[in-house]
């Protein structure tokens, strides 16, 4: 099956969102109060129970993550951010091989995102400035639907 989970920090622990703040104010002449930066895991092939096993340990530790199933945008300013097609993928990759380590049978395959949520109500114009900065950290803007496809057969794309 198909799935997609979202890991974010725990609030005592979100330095890496902490430190973008202060990079996005100061590069883009933003003033941003606050964000939040949130992992984005795409997961295929994993059967219920290979999800529950590597849900910590794997993509979250439970000292210092949240690990959350769904994540409502409804309302809210956001960017979706993922590597441009070719280039490696080593949060990906490593994910792959942590799976394996737990299960070595499993065939599957992941894919990383960044999903940084603003807290303040940004315009297109502020969102546009986003995705052109990260163009030119080599990321692309991810297309973000809510859900992720389940089931044989289906669409892979998340």
């Amino acid at each position: 099956m198909n799935y997609r989970i979202f890991v974010e920090k725990k609030p005592q622990f979100r330095v890496e969102a902490d430190s973008l703040l202060k990079e996005l104010n100061s590069n883009l002449h933003l003033k941003l109060n606050s964000l939040r930066l949130l992992n984005v895991y795409d997961l295929f092939g994993f059967t219920p129970d290979l999800l529950e096993k590597t849900r910590m340990g794997v993509f979250g530790e439970m000292v210092t993550d949240f690990v959350y199933d769904t994540f409502s945008l409804e309302g809210l300013s956001y960017v979706a951010i993922e590597s441009i097609p070719g280039q490696f993928d080593q949060r990906a990759a490593s994910a792959v091989d942590c799976v394996k380590l737990l299960e070595p049978s499993a065939n599957v395959e992941i894919r990383c995102a960044r999903l940084i949520v603003f807290e303040d109500k940004l315009t297109e114009d502020y969102l546009k400035n986003q995705e052109i900065y990260y163009q030119c950290r080599r990321m692309q803007r991810k297309r973000y639907e809510s859900t992720c496809n389940s089931g044989v057969g289906k669409s892979r794309r998340c």
